[in-house]
């Protein structure tokens, strides 16, 4: 018997999202850890806020460097060789973390670090389009971004663990240990990844025919309209390209300020064990792992994109405006936090199915490239401007409250302000 759309898409989820996921998850290990792994390293390498701010700049200066071309080179060598290469490289120069003796050895790896993820969500984002169509992305783009949040939920505890009990592991310390377990993982994946995976659903072997043709005709339906740019030319001539870019920068900004002071955040009331903080830090993830899922099955069974992507900045914007009042209560501040990082997460599902259904073509590597590239100079200039807030007030309210207004100014006005022609359909 002929299987329905639903169950040839559910196929489609368990054979790729899990091999995805746990790639992403990954790769944001190292992007959660390294808030925690500052508490133990800063110390040793005699680093202020400022140079951690700056080294946490680097990495996403080196995501900039090269993102177009990078991005528009992975679209022509495809999905897999992609992976591979990306993942082969982040992981090498992760693990190299453990080996830095002076605080420039760790500004130039953290800049390595982004020069080889540079491609890896436009590729992958790149990828789901060539497998699903408009009307189900938001709740495959929302769940492969849960690992995100998955990372966070592991990463925390797990590091804490490590910086707690690695000690002398190797004749190493307990944070060099911890950057080598989470780089050389993510080196094997990607030779994994390059095997498993199928460039496209006719290439797939555990598809039947009648599946593949399903799958390809909803692929062709029309997904954005006539407005859609088959070049990235035309694309950077329009100004809801430009809102895309935009409002990308501000979710960036916003999810990466989580994982780079969440545990700064936790220090600051008063818990220094480091398996606590950990353990502490792992609560607004899991939260926002249930969250940013029905946020975005929400948002694909009413086929709105707008309030479902403004909706839940607003609410982060609100709960970075009551931080600095919580900072002396552990459990009031990540009460907030929770709901800080469910927001913020939430938003990523709905959002990014708008970049595909506007750009198709060539316009799809290159502007999700483009996309990409500036949300990370937004991500470079956040950590150096916060951390230099916090040396010179001596506290981390001024960094809470920008936060606060790029979200809401920079995300939730900017979705709203370009009115219903901008919701996918």
């Amino acid at each position: 018997m002929a299987l329905t759309p639903v169950q040839t898409y559910r196929i489609v989820f368990w054979r790729l999202m899990p091999v995805l996921m746990f790639c992403y998850i990954l790769n944001y290990l190292d992007r959660s850890n390294i808030g925690l792994a500052k508490l133990a390293f800063m110390k040793d390498l005699g680093m202020p806020e400022r140079a951690y701010g700056f080294a946490g700049g680097a990495f996403y200066l080196g995501y900039i460097s090269l993102g177009v071309p990078v991005n528009i080179a992975l679209g022509r060598i495809g999905a897999r060789p992609s992976l591979l290469l990306i993942m082969l490289s982040w992981g090498l120069f992760s693990a190299l973390l453990a080996f830095i003796v002076t605080p420039l050895h760790f500004y130039i790896l953290r800049f390595l670090i982004g020069v080889s993820e540079t491609g890896f969500l436009p590729a992958v984002l790149l990828y789901l389009s060539d497998w699903v169509p408009s009307s189900q992305r938001a709740r495959f783009n929302g769940i492969f971004l849960a690992a995100i949040a998955i990372a966070g939920l592991i990463g925390g505890p797990l590091g804490g663990y490590i910086l707690s009990h690695g000690n002398g592991v190797l004749g190493m310390k307990a944070w060099q240990l911890l950057f080598l377990i989470e780089g050389l993982p993510a080196c094997v994946t990607g030779v994994v990844v390059f095997f498993y995976l199928k460039e496209k659903p006719g290439d797939a072997p555990w598809l039947d025919a009648a599946q593949k043709d399903q799958i390809c005709k909803d692929l062709v339906l029309p997904t954005a309209g006539p407005s859609a740019h088959g070049t990235l030319r035309q694309a950077l001539g329009d100004r809801r390209f430009w809102a895309l870019v935009a409002i990308a920068m501000a979710g960036s900004i916003g999810t990466s300020g989580i994982g780079l002071w969440l545990p700064t955040i936790i220090n600051q009331t008063g818990v220094t064990d480091l398996m606590a903080i950990g353990l502490l830090s792992a609560i607004p993830y899991a939260a926002a792992i249930v969250i940013q899922f029905l946020n975005a099955r929400h948002s694909d069974r009413t086929a709105e994109r707008r309030w479902h992507a403004a909706g839940p900045l607003m609410i982060a914007a609100a709960g970075w405006c009551v931080m600095p009042a919580l900072a002396r209560d552990p459990w009031a501040s990540i009460a907030v936090m929770t709901l800080v990082a469910s927001a913020t997460f939430a938003f990523t599902g709905p959002f990014w199915s708008m970049p595909t259904a506007m750009l198709s073509g060539t316009a799809a590597a290159g502007g999700l490239g483009f996309i990409t590239t500036m949300l990370g100079l937004g991500s470079f200039v956040s950590p150096v401007l916060v951390g230099w807030l916090s040396d010179r007030t001596h506290a981390f309210a001024a960094g809470e409250f920008y936060y606060a207004a790029v979200l809401l100014l920079g995300g939730a006005a900017l979705i709203l302000g370009t009115g219903r022609k901008r919701q996918a359909a």
